[in-house]
């Protein structure tokens, strides 16, 4: 067919006519529905209160933080208008997202929540790429006529989502709140939560965040409050204690509030709990356990409500006896069965407590470490990689399942699921496997306080690069599809992702330095890997797995100090075989690639 001929072709010519691969941007203004998506796809879903993953995160316990809801609501109703920004800050662990969830909650009660955005470590929410995105889409349904008025924004420039994030603020949200800011049918006292500013990994983009707010408060269309939360990092601190931040911000400071009580409260009420519903309940006397142990537990808390619940979710084990266990955590805890190198540090019984679970079992340590540390590693592959989030043909979108885990380390089927049965206080293993909270990832980068247990990135690393060797190595025998080797499948991306993508964060970044640290058993494995085995995957399945090649194509870019030779090697060929698949059929891509191997 005559068509076919120009088919994917951009940028030739013919006689006087030169046709541009522009003509893909033409964009139909008058389409309505259009923007809408447009704006929806350029969204973070799951950072906000309405995601799957908020319908089923903690809030506040009952009958606790009742008074730090209670100033935070009070600030939201009377704030003054020169004064509608707020600042949570507390230690990791202190409970602020719980806050948080609660405030939304007392928000939707009253018909006042605006919209929301939880930075996080998963899906993507570790970035701010997509917040301005997100409180817009969500203004489009808090506001009467703002839906309108943004989508004529797009319709006119679907561009806009390339642009800087301060750009996006002035024209997705500003300049329609403009065109609406006649209608006074909707000024009213409105909310907007950002919780875990910390958790986004760019210091840069935090910052930008932070200055965006400012920018909202002090435009005149903008009548909305909004309650920021995060850990008191240093640049954090920093910004707020900066001009004109402290006239126009109210700190709420967890370390102020006596959390003592709550804490206590918690604990009786999850105890007793414990003693109605567990297999065990008729060895448990009502009065357990003692007024002691419960101050002790108080006391060893210091506030950190991440730290009573672990002890919650340690002793409720179905499968032992809670007093048991719970003399276990009181024992590890007092003694602090942390290495003996440990300094004082504000997690002292936080790591005490982990450390004592960890020791508590009977695993082979060079295994459980490695599952450990695989956890965060398969995260950030996957959270840095938008193309295979948009993949349908890997389940790994969801997350790390144990058996992948078992499946491309070479585990005998199982082994994950055992392991980490015995962890359940710490490890998330529903589905997909999470910590249950980022203090666990600290401690394990932290040889100080997770001792035998800790591992550098450069080793977590290796082992990943050798295992996807063998993966791929494995499946140049077989070319199996990716529906069928997943780990070969995972082992391709993580080799591509590793060296070659442009997402990845600068921190974790495999340069020369963190190799060179490895075993120079490993290094030569490395460096002599079968280059046109990688090749060859791309060439066969890359077509199936990204229905435009040239869009990972695109992310692609060496990185600043990649080990000598792979870029050479690794780089420009593998580019050079993606943009085969523009030209060749699937009989031709795989000709070419069975002929390499």
């Amino acid at each position: 067919m005559f068509t076919s001929s120009f088919r994917n072709a951009s940028q030739f010519s013919t006689g006087d006519v030169n046709i541009s691969s522009h003509i893909n941007n033409y964009w139909n203004g008058d389409n309505s529905s259009d923007a809408l998506a447009l704006l929806l796809k350029h969204t973070t879903k799951e950072a906000t209160h309405e995601s799957v993953t908020h319908s089923y995160a903690p809030t506040c316990h009952p009958r606790t933080r009742r008074i730090i809801i209670h100033d935070v609501m009070e600030f939201i109703d009377t704030g003054e208008p020169s004064r509608r920004l707020a600042w949570l800050s507390g230690p990791a662990g202190a409970g602020k997202t719980c806050i948080q969830r609660s405030i939304v909650g007392e928000c939707l009660a009253g018909l006042i929540l605006g919209g929301s955005f939880f930075f996080g470590s998963d899906f993507g929410r570790d970035n701010a790429d997509g917040f301005i995105a997100t409180i817009a889409h969500q203004l489009c349904y808090a506001v009467p006529g703002f839906r309108e008025a943004i989508l004529r924004k797009i319709s006119f420039d679907p561009s806009i989502f390339n642009k800087s994030l301060v750009f996006q603020n002035q024209h997705l949200i500003l300049d329609p709140l403009e065109d609406v800011y006649d209608n006074r049918e909707w000024i009213q006292p409105k909310v907007i939560i950002v919780d875990g500013l910390d958790e986004c990994r760019d210091t840069a983009q935090r910052l930008q965040v932070i200055h965006l707010l400012r920018a909202l408060m002090q435009h005149r269309t903008f009548p909305f409050c909004v309650i920021v939360s995060s850990r008191p990092e240093f640049d954090i601190l920093t910004a707020f204690a900066e001009e004109p931040f402290p006239s126009i911000t109210k700190k709420f400071l967890l370390h102020t509030y006596d959390s003592d009580p709550d804490i206590l409260a918690y604990l009786v009420e999850e105890f007793a709990r414990i003693r109605r519903t567990h297999p065990a309940r008729r060895r448990l006397k009502e009065d357990w356990p003692s007024a002691q142990a419960l101050e002790k537990l108080v006391k060893m808390a210091s506030g950190q409500f991440i730290f009573v619940s672990t002890v919650i979710r340690y002793v409720e084990n179905r499968q032992q006896f809670p007093d048991l266990l719970l003399d276990q955590v009181l024992k590890a805890v007092s003694a602090r069965e942390a290495p003996s190198t440990v300094p004082a540090n504000a997690f002292a019984e936080l790591d005490a407590l982990y450390t004592g679970i960890f020791r508590s079992r009977s695993v082979e340590r060079s295994q459980l470490r490695l599952i450990l540390h695989a956890i965060p590693e398969i995260w950030r592959i996957v959270e840095t990689n938008s193309l295979l989030t948009e993949s349908g043909d890997l389940e790994l979108y969801l997350g790390p399942s144990p058996w992948m885990l078992d499946n491309f380390f070479g585990f005998i089927p199982g082994t994950t699921d055992i392991v980490l049965s015995q962890f359940h206080a710490l490890v998330h293993t529903k589905g997909y496997i999470c910590f249950y909270h980022k203090s666990m990832e600290d401690y394990l980068r932290t040889p100080e306080r997770s001792g035998d247990l800790f591992q550098s990135e450069g080793d977590t690393a290796a082992q990943f690069i050798l295992a996807s060797m063998k993966n791929l190595q494995r499946w140049s025998r077989t070319l199996q599809s990716p529906a069928v080797d997943k780990g070969a499948a995972f082992g391709a991306l993580y080799l591509c992702v590793r060296f070659t993508w442009e997402r990845i964060p600068e921190k974790y970044d495999i340069s020369t330095l963190k190799l060179a640290a490895l075993t120079s058993v490993e290094l030569p494995k490395i460096s002599q890997f079968d280059l046109t085995i990688l090749l060859g995957w791309i060439l066969l399945y890359g077509r199936r797995l990204w229905p435009n090649p040239n869009d990972m194509l695109s992310h692609m870019k060496p990185q600043s100090a990649p080990l000598e030779g792979l870029q050479d090697r690794w780089l420009h060929p593998i580019a050079e075989g993606i943009k085969i698949l523009h030209t060749c059929e699937v009989s031709v891509i795989f000709a070419r690639g069975a002929s390499r191997l």
